[in-house]
């Protein structure tokens, strides 16, 4: 079956019709010299004048009537060579879209076959001596990670792993300086592809194991440790700097000189650590464990604490100015020498606490039960909400500075 084309077609359907429409005319030509010829009455001059105005007019006509049609014309050609241009275009992304699909999943199929002989390679290049071989398999194990999510956390374990064998903790650790021991180019890398993994394809209640691991002057700013095992680790200048540790288990671990500013150890676990020094300038520690655990000379000014238990824990000399402390058990605890300065300590918890000499002007102790809490030396002048029932449960003597609304207790004196 012969095939035309479009705009052929309509060219000629358009030169046929020009032609019939000069027929008509010369037809009509025709017809107007005969009409006048047998017209009786009219000079010669007269007949030319009313044949010319005749033919004016038809031509006229013919020609306004000529421009429409080849107007129409026009305007159904381009509009036809315009729904062709679409539907070539139309065609072309039926067709790219068919052949997606198939492309992702030749992809896929590609990645499968793959990711076995890569994941086998990183893992032998990780025992090799020398130190690049092991920097490259560590990157390339991120990407794997990446490429195959059922690879993420058998990636996760074996480089924590990686970090327990080749950097064990020194027994020793509390003596070493800062620049004693740095990191290990590899160690910090493992950490630093650890810190920055897609945590949403974490397994549930699984957790990263890195206790008993030696990670003093790492960096791990930002880094995601949520609830990974840390117990018993030497993290002593680190830098901690926003870092997420919420409900990570920091229990008897050495954190001195470390800096977590903003860092996140919401419900965090830190009984007996040695946090001596450590800066924790607004970091969030609400409902953190604290126990027994050694915050001599910290900073934890504009910290949150709220709900946090420190029963026992040594912060003499620490700096807790503006400090949202509200309702913080600090039992039994040495605040001496601290500065509570503007703090909030509403509904705390300070029976049997050591406060000698501690700044206390303009901290809010609404309802907080300073039951046995030794007040000798404290400055609580300004002191916010303060009232005589508490003070007189607790122990101060005439070095004592109270708010200028309260007198000293007949017991004190």
């Amino acid at each position: 079956m012969k095939t035309y084309d479009i705009s052929l077609i309509k060219t000629n359907g358009l030169t046929t019709l020009l032609v019939f429409i000069s027929v008509i005319f010369i037809f009509s030509l025709t017809l107007i010299f005969s009409f006048f010829e047998n017209i009786q009455g009219f000079s010669i001059q007269e007949k030319i004048e009313y044949i010319t105005q005749a033919l004016t007019t038809i031509a006229i006509i013919i020609g306004g009537l000529a421009l429409i049609i080849n107007a129409y014309y026009t305007s159904r050609l381009s509009l036809d060579e315009n729904q062709s241009l679409l539907t070539q275009l139309l065609a072309g992304t039926l067709a790219w879209d068919h052949n997606t699909k198939p492309g992702i999943n030749y992809r896929q199929s590609i990645l499968q076959e793959i990711v076995p002989e890569r994941f086998s390679k990183a893992i032998e290049q990780l025992g090799n001596e020398k130190i690049e071989t092991r920097f490259a398999a560590i990157y390339a194990l991120e990407r794997i990670a990446k490429d195959s999510p059922k690879d993420h956390w058998t990636i996760m374990e074996i480089l924590a792993a990686f970090i327990r064998e080749n950097a064990p903790v020194n027994q020793e650790y509390e003596d070493e300086s800062q620049d004693s021991s740095k990191l290990p180019t590899d160690i910090q890398t493992a950490l630093t592809v650890i810190g920055r993994r897609d945590s949403y394809k974490d397994p549930v209640n699984q957790k990263l194991d890195l206790r008993n691991t030696d990670l003093s002057n790492a960096d791990l700013t930002e880094a995601n440790l949520s609830r990974a095992i840390l117990v018993g680790a030497n993290l002593q200048w680190v830098n901690f700097t926003r870092a997420n540790l919420s409900e990570a288990d920091l229990s008897v671990t050495y954190l001195c000189g470390s800096i977590l500013h903003e860092a996140n150890l919401q419900k965090a676990i830190l009984p007996e650590a040695n946090l001596q020094g450590v800066v924790l300038r607004k970091a969030n520690l609400s409902q953190a464990i604290l126990y027994d655990a050694n915050l001599e000379g910290a900073i934890l000014c504009d910290a949150n604490l709220a709900g946090a238990i420190l029963c026992d824990a040594n912060l003499e000399g620490a700096i807790l100015c503006d400090a949202n402390l509200e309702e913080v058990n600090f039992e039994g605890s040495n605040l001496q020498d601290a500065n509570l300065i503007g703090s909030n300590l509403q509904r705390a918890k300070l029976a049997g606490a050591n406060l000698q000499s501690v700044l206390l002007s303009t901290a809010n102790l609404q309802e907080a039960d300073l039951q046995e809490a030794n007040l000798s030396g404290a400055n609580l002048s300004g002191s916010e909400n303060l009232e005589l029932p508490q003070i007189e449960q607790a122990i101060g003597d005439r070095t004592t500075i109270l708010p200028e609304n309260l007198k000293i207790p007949q017991n004190w004196r």
